[in-house]
């Protein structure tokens, strides 16, 4: 990773809320809300967004865990800030802690962690995966 790695570095997501993002099982829709599965993709990107400007040419970031509080609701056609803040880093690892809010609400917390790789040995986990 580059130097510019460092606590504190934060990047921004924000998105609307719209009807696919709405929970939904066999088919039908459960809440006029934003589902927390798609709280989690938002999170992810915010994350991936905090890494991808400190990584060396030939390195590329794999997500390793995510872990999500759904604390409130966030309805439909409302807009959702999701920041993601590096609480940790080593060579190989960049923890981040997200906050999602809508208006004044936490509608979400929760941390990501990416493991750093040379791009070479993304390819050959892919590669082993399907073994």
């Amino acid at each position: 990773m580059k130097s510019t790695m460092h606590i504190g570095n934060t990047a921004m997501v924000t998105f609307t809320i719209t009807k696919e993002m709405q929970p939904r099982f066999d088919g039908k829709i459960v809440h006029p809300v934003c589902s927390t599965w798609d709280l989690a993709h938002q999170f992810e990107i915010a994350a991936r967004k905090a890494l991808v400007p400190h990584l060396e040419e030939g390195e590329e970031g794999i997500g390793a865990s995510l872990s999500i509080n759904h604390c409130a609701p966030a309805p439909l056609g409302r807009k959702v800030v999701a920041i993601a803040t590096v609480t940790k880093f080593d060579e190989t690892t960049v923890v981040c802690s997200i906050e999602g809010t809508c208006g004044e609400t936490i509608v979400a917390t929760g941390e990501q962690t990416q493991r750093v790789f040379p791009i070479e040995v993304v390819h050959n986990i892919i590669a082993n995966a399907s073994e």
